[in-house]
C-alpha cells in the first residue's frame, strides 16, 4: 500500500483559490473558497484501498508555496497528486519541482480541465511525472494501484517513457452507484463558509456530466456530456452523515446543471421532505430546464438560492455560444424563482463572439431589470479544449503570452479590444451594486456572525478588487 499527498496548491498571490472542474477561480466575495470535492471523493476511494491519504487544502488554511518543502518534509509520500488551473498552471507546475528537489521518488501527478486538453504543456515540465486526464477519482484509485512504473495500462493518464509523452486510452467515467461520499474527514470542514452567512458548508454532487455544449464551457472535460445520476438512496445518506457527523446541514449542490433532468431533482426533494432533513442549499441550473412546480418543490426541500448562467441580454450572443436559450426564457426562470420565494443569483459573461459595446450594455439593462439577489459578472475566458478557443486561435483574437481568466479579457474582438471589455465588466459591477436596493439585497442576507465581512464583501461586488 502507498502513502498518498493530495492537495489544492496555493494561489500565486496567496489567498483562496478553487480547482474544482470547470470552476477555477479566485475566492471572491460569492466565489468563496469551496471545498475539495474531488480530492476528498478520490480520497475516500484510496483509502478504500487500504492507502495511507493526507488531504491538504492550502487556500483555506492560509498556506503559501514557502510551506510546501516542509510539508513534503514530514510527509515524504509514493504519490503527490493536485489540482491545476489555467489562471495558475505556471506556479501550479512549478510545484513539482518544489516536491522532486525534496523527495526525488515521488511521483507527481497533475490534474484538471487545462492538463486534460494539454497533457504535454504539462509534462514539459520535467518534474511533472503524470496527468490525470478528465474525471480524476477512479484515475487516481487506479494509478495508485498500478505503483510507481506499470502504468501502460492505466486508463486516463499521460506520462513521460524514454523522454517520448504516451497518452494511454481514456477512462471510464465512474458508475454513479460507485460514486462515495467525500472523505471530509481529512480535511479542516470548518474552513469553508458561506458568504455573508458565515455558516460552514459543504458540497454535495447527486449528478455528474453535462448534456449541453456551449462554447465556452469546459464541464465536458471533466465529467463528460452523459448525465450520471447517482442514487436518491446515496446522496441522502450521504447528507445525513454531513449532519451527524460534522453537524453541518448547508449544502452546496454540485453539479454542472442539477436541473438538468427535472424527475430526478423532485424525486431528490419528494425525499428530502419525507425523510424531513432539515437542510439549507443552493444549486446551479439552466433557464429552460425549470418550472414553477419544481420551483415549488424545491424551495419546500430547503433550497434558499439558485444560479442561473444568464450569460447575456442578447439572443444573438446566446445562440452564438450554443446556449440554446433566450433572454425570455431568462426573465421567465428568475421571476418564478423570485415568486417562490428563492433568491437568484444571476452569472453574465462579457466579451463572447459577436460582442459589441451595444450588446454589453443589453446585458446589463438585463441585470438591473431583474429582480437579482447577486450578480456576477465575467470576462469570456477562452479556456483550452472549448470551442471558443478554437475559435479564437482561428480568428486571431487571443492576446500574445496571456492566461485565460473569467477576471481579465484576453481576446481582442473585431471593434471590441479587451481593455474595454474589462472597463465595461467594472463599469457594470458598481452600477449593478451602487443601487440602494442591491446594497438592502446583499444586507439582507448577512448574518451577524458574518457582518464584519459585509464591509469587505461590498467593496468587492462593486468592483474594486478586480
Amino acid at each position: 500500500m502507498a502513502y498518498i499527498l493530495l492537495f489544492n496548491p496555493p494561489a500565486p498571490g496567496g489567498g483562496g483559490f478553487t480547482r474544482e472542474g470547470r470552476c477555477t477561480q479566485e475566492a471572491g466575495v460569492w466565489a468563496t473558497q469551496w471545498p475539495p470535492l474531488s480530492l476528498t471523493t478520490a480520497a475516500a476511494l484510496l483509502v478504500r484501498d487500504g492507502h495511507t491519504v493526507k488531504v491538504v487544502d492550502f487556500p483555506a488554511l492560509g498556506m503559501k508555496t514557502t510551506d510546501i518543502p516542509l510539508l513534503i518534509e514530514k510527509n515524504r509520500s509514493d504519490f503527490a497528486i493536485w489540482g491545476t488551473a489555467t489562471p495558475t498552471l505556471y506556479s501550479d507546475l512549478l510545484v513539482a519541482g518544489l516536491i522532486k528537489g525534496i523527495s526525488p521518488t515521488t511521483v507527481t501527478a497533475v490534474m484538471g480541465t487545462h492538463v486534460t486538453a494539454r497533457p504535454e504543456e504539462a509534462l514539459s515540465e520535467n518534474a511533472v511525472d503524470i496527468v490525470i486526464r478528465g474525471e480524476p477519482e477512479g484515475i487516481i484509485g487506479n494509478l495508485c494501484r498500478a505503483g510507481r512504473s506499470r502504468w501502460e495500462n492505466v486508463k486516463g493518464i499521460s506520462y513521460r517513457k524514454k523522454q517520448l509523452i504516451q497518452h494511454n486510452p481514456d477512462a471510464d467515467y465512474l458508475e454513479p452507484a460507485t460514486i462515495p461520499a467525500p472523505a471530509w474527514r481529512l480535511v479542516d470542514h470548518c474552513s469553508y463558509r458561506l458568504p455573508l452567512k458565515g455558516r460552514p458548508f459543504l458540497m454535495v454532487a447527486p449528478v455528474r456530466g453535462c448534456p449541453y455544449r456551449c462554447t465556452f464551457c469546459t464541464a465536458p472535460l471533466y465529467y463528460g456530456t452523459k448525465l450520471r445520476r447517482r442514487p436518491i438512496e446515496n446522496v441522502l445518506r450521504e447528507i445525513e452523515t454531513n449532519i451527524k457527523t460534522y453537524s453541518i446541514n448547508e449544502i452546496f449542490i454540485w453539479a454542472d446543471t442539477f436541473t438538468a433532468d427535472r424527475e430526478y431533482v423532485r424525486e431528490f426533494c419528494r425525499a428530502v421532505i419525507a425523510r424531513r432533513l432539515r437542510i439549507s442549499w443552493t444549486c446551479n441550473s439552466r433557464v429552460d430546464t425549470i418550472d414553477e412546480e419544481t420551483l415549488a418543490l424545491m424551495k419546500n426541500a430547503g433550497l434558499w438560492m439558485i444560479s442561473f448562467g444568464l450569460e447575456s441580454g442578447n439572443d444573438s450572443i446566446l445562440a452564438r455560444s450554443g446556449k440554446k436559450m433566450t433572454v425570455a426564457q431568462s426573465r421567465k426562470a428568475v421571476l418564478w424563482a423570485k415568486e417562490a420565494g428563492i433568491r437568484v443569483a444571476g452569472h453574465f459573461i462579457f466579451g463572447l463572439p459577436g460582442e459589441s459595446k451595444g450588446t454589453m450594455a443589453e446585458t446589463l439593462a438585463l441585470a438591473l431589470e431583474l429582480p437579482l439577489d447577486i450578480a456576477q459578472f465575467y470576462t469570456a475566458a477562452p479556456f483550452p479544449g472549448t470551442g471558443l478557443h478554437a475559435e479564437a486561435e482561428r480568428e486571431g483574437w487571443l492576446r500574445k503570452d496571456s492566461s485565460s481568466s473569467q477576471a481579465s479579457a484576453v481576446m481582442d474582438l473585431p471593434g471590441l479590444p479587451a481593455a474595454e471589455v474589462d472597463d465595461f465588466r467594472r463599469f457594470a459591477f458598481r452600477k449593478f451594486y451602487g443601487r440602494p436596493q442591491a446594497a438592502l439585497n446583499v444586507l439582507s442576507m448577512a448574518e451577524w456572525r458574518a457582518l464584519k465581512s459585509v464591509p469587505a464583501a461590498m467593496k468587492g461586488f462593486l468592483g474594486w478588487t478586480r
